[in-house]
């Protein structure tokens, strides 16, 4: 993907960077959180193993990067099941994996974030939400005098 002169404006200079998050409700009983890893090449659980994007791919991707389904369990209602959010603020929810059991992860990985539905609320809470792109020609009148 090509940074077009809109999105350079979007993003502007900041070079924050962000995981891919995917909630689908049918992984709901997995026991981690799944997140893509680099270059949009499957899932991992370890944050070691997750792709970090910019805020300018992210922004570029538009549904390719956030999606929502609707939901019927709960009522009507549309619900984020994928999204960026910050790796700071994903960074600081991280716990060291399971080595026994059924989340047993094996090897040096690490850290992960254990699926519950606070997990997932609080993940749908921390989601970047990029500004829309202004038309080309507010871009170039930004700062004129008139």
């Amino acid at each position: 993907m090509t940074p077009t002169s809109e999105t350079r404006a979007l993003v502007g200079a900041r070079e924050d960077l962000f995981y891919i998050v995917d909630l689908r409700p049918e992984w709901n009983r997995n026991p981690y959180v799944s997140f893509w890893r680099p270059n949009d090449a499957g899932y991992c659980y370890a944050l070691s193993w997750a792709g970090k994007y910019t805020a300018e791919r992210v922004a570029e991707g538009g549904r390719y990067y956030t999606d929502k389904v609707w939901t019927s369990s709960k009522g009507p209602g549309r619900l984020f099941t994928r999204f960026a959010v910050r790796c700071a603020d994903i960074d600081a929810l991280g716990v060291a994996p399971d080595t026994k059991g059924r989340g047993r992860i094996d090897g040096n990985a690490g850290p992960v974030l254990r699926q519950s539905g606070a997990m997932r609320n609080a993940l749908r809470r921390l989601r970047y939400r990029p500004k829309p792109l202004l038309p080309a020609n507010e871009n170039q009148n930004e700062g004129a005098a008139v």
